[in-house]
């Protein structure tokens, strides 16, 4: 437990209140005991919600992922209703071999589906019927299993549609679907969408979220991506962004939302993730936090008067127990 409690002592001194675990299961291998799943010899999502409960952090679960999700949805309808079939049993399995365990953890407060939703794979009616239909089957079977609790989705915008046509896609999924929680990421880390447009794609996702009667999150990305695709043909990496740019972000997002989610504290803004995480940690504390009441900035005399930092981050978890950063 120490490593966990050691990253928890991080997020208690960044004034975290909500954990976004992104999966529980990710192929064949689960982060708690599973007659199913390849459990880990130590399974961390118990001490988790432990350390969550101690610590008064909320903490929504991610389902089951498959690591051939972006590829398995470039196919023809009849295999990705196939493929979504796959995925519906799998995420129900672990929510259902889950309830008994999370459910125990006053820090529990709903599901994520791990399946994130983008701007290009979703453009015939046909294949948005197959998407919907799984959203709504799985949402609702969500809510069956624990009535109580809410079941969060995350989607972004690569600018591929226009900012009405993307409210218009989001009105009609969510729409079909009873999603409690959506979380936009705001793309700007791995320059899906920019700093001056981003803002009229906040906008459009905000209205289907307000119609639909859904709570919108907006999701910081922290980092700024220096290698993988679209950059080159080398795996993905990325460094810590600088705060005065994740400032920018959090002053946008914050006209749209009242939650802001950072993705990915534990890699890019904790002494565990380096160097550069750490003087980012540190910089946020000494630049940020010290000048906020309440979480809110004092005044405009502050140096980063006026804006609201995040209380929520998002978190996956690799085979090898510890935080791991996930892009779609």
């Amino acid at each position: 437990m120490g490593d966990w409690r050691e990253l928890f002592g991080y997020f208690n001194k960044l004034r975290l209140s909500q954990i976004i675990i992104q999966w529980s299961a990710i192929d064949n291998v689960a982060f708690y005991p599973s007659p199913y799943y390849r459990s880990l010899p130590r399974p961390p999502l118990k001490t988790i919600l432990d350390l969550a409960d101690e610590y008064r952090i909320d903490v929504f679960i991610g389902l089951a992922y498959d690591t051939q999700y972006w590829r398995k949805i470039n196919g023809e309808p009849k295999t990705l209703g196939a493929h979504f079939k796959h995925f519906y049993e799998r995420s129900v399995r672990v929510a259902d071999e889950l309830s008994p365990l999370v459910t125990k953890h006053p820090s529990f407060q709903g599901w994520y589906i791990a399946e994130e939703i983008d701007d290009i794979n979703w453009r015939t009616a046909e294949d948005q019927q197959i998407l919907f239909k799984y959203l709504q089957r799985l949402s609702q079977r969500l809510h069956t299993i624990t009535p109580d609790k809410r079941v969060a989705l995350s989607g972004f915008s690569n600018a591929a549609l226009s900012p009405a046509d993307f409210q218009s896609f989001w009105l009609a999924l969510l729409g079909s679907a009873d999603i409690d929680v959506v979380l936009f990421q705001d793309g700007i880390g791995v320059n899906k969408l920019q700093i001056d447009n981003l803002p009229r794609y906040l906008a459009s996702i905000n209205k289907a979220a307000s119609a639909a009667g859904a709570e919108l999150q907006v999701v910081i990305e922290t980092f700024t991506q220096i290698a993988g695709i679209p950059i080159d043909k080398r795996p993905f990496h990325a460094i810590p962004a600088p705060l005065e740019r994740i400032v920018r972000q959090i002053s946008i997002a914050a006209q749209y939302s009242e939650k802001n989610v950072a993705f990915s504290i534990p890699e890019y803004m904790t002494p565990k993730g380096g160097p550069k995480a750490e003087q980012l940690y540190e910089r946020y504390i000494a630049d940020v936090l010290t000048q906020v009441s309440g979480f809110i900035f004092n005044g405009p005399n502050t140096r980063y008067g006026g804006v609201r930092p995040w209380r929520e981050c998002a978190v996956g978890i690799d085979r090898g127990h510890g935080p791991l950063l996930r892009e779609g």
